[in-house]
């Protein structure tokens, strides 16, 4: 099964369904969670201008949802770090894990909006570069990343974090991709790119009946999106953390059942990488038998 970080601390008192559809989506995935602890200023500021960080915190400035919120704050915290985990796993022993989380791509160097207050997909990658000589952001979400684009012009991280996003990168031009297709896409951003981690933002809005109107997939090409990069990076021995990003299906049955297709899509890739390691290994443990009994007198 794909490792899922999650800690029920993101999700604070709100009805919006960005908070509400986690805890749907965790009894969905039906497996227990890894709970760390949460980020705070310091990790904040691997994607933030400090004194933005410090209006958060403060409560001097909006956040995400144009409110004042210690409980909001507090749920990004967990929800950044969850991201970071998932990352961190995979760059430890390979393979993909997801964290329920959302909320990262509006986040700007010095602004934030549309239900986004800190960039945890910015912090992770700039985490991340303490390990691998570049990261890929693969951002499924049906809106454009501006937050995240902006954060790393900011912080001159153009040539080791690569951003693909809506209409940039990725978006109407895929509509009707096969499976097959995502993945020869995802291969060619992986041949390109050489990263050494892939952070994919599973966007459920992409869906084309989501109520934002973006979306441009339907219910079972969401599907083909997912289990193509999945596939993909995993063939290529890349690892990657996932995230569930938006989705605003009313009522949200819809958005979770799109999370956890992602997550079936997410399992089987996984379980395919791992029979391919294990065939992989028997041929290298048949080819030393070979070995040693031609070196035999």
């Amino acid at each position: 099964h794909t490792p899922i970080y999650f800690n029920p601390r993101q999700v604070p008192n709100s009805p919006f369904i960005s908070f509400q559809k986690l805890p749907a989506f965790i009894e969905g995935s039906r497996r227990a969670t890894i709970e760390v602890p949460p980020f705070g200023p310091r990790e904040f500021r691997l994607a933030h201008f400090p004194d933005y960080v410090r209006g958060i915190l403060n409560l001097t400035l909006t956040n995400g949802f144009g409110t004042v919120s210690r409980a909001i704050n507090d749920a990004m915290g967990y929800s950044a770090a969850s991201l970071w985990a998932a990352c961190d796993h995979v760059l430890q022993r390979g393979g993909i894990a997801c964290a329920a989380a959302q909320g990262f791509h509006h986040a700007g160097y010095n602004f934030n909006g549309g239900f986004c207050t800190i960039n945890g997909l910015v912090i992770a990658a700039r985490k991340a570069l303490a390990v691998v000589p570049r990261v890929l952001i693969i951002d499924g979400d049906a809106h454009y990343g501006d937050g995240t684009a902006d954060c790393i012009t900011a912080l001159n991280l153009a040539d080791r974090v690569i951003h693909i996003t809506r209409e940039d990168g990725i978006g109407d031009a895929q509509a009707g991709y096969t499976q097959a297709d995502w993945q020869r896409y995802t291969a060619d951003l992986l041949e390109t790119h050489r990263p050494g981690l892939v952070i994919y933002q599973a966007g459920a809005d992409a869906w084309i009946d989501d109520p934002f109107d973006f979306g441009y997939l339907t219910f079972e090409a969401m599907a083909w999106r997912d289990s193509g990069i999945f596939d993909a990076c995993l063939k290529a021995n890349v690892p990657v953390a996932w995230d569930l990003a938006g989705g605003y299906s009313e009522p949200m049955d819809m958005t979770v059942s799109l999370h956890l297709q992602t997550l079936r899509c997410s399992d089987l890739a996984l379980r395919k990488h791992v029979q391919r390691q294990r065939r992989a290994e028997r041929r290298r443990d048949e080819r030393r038998l070979a070995d040693r009994r031609r070196a035999e007198p």
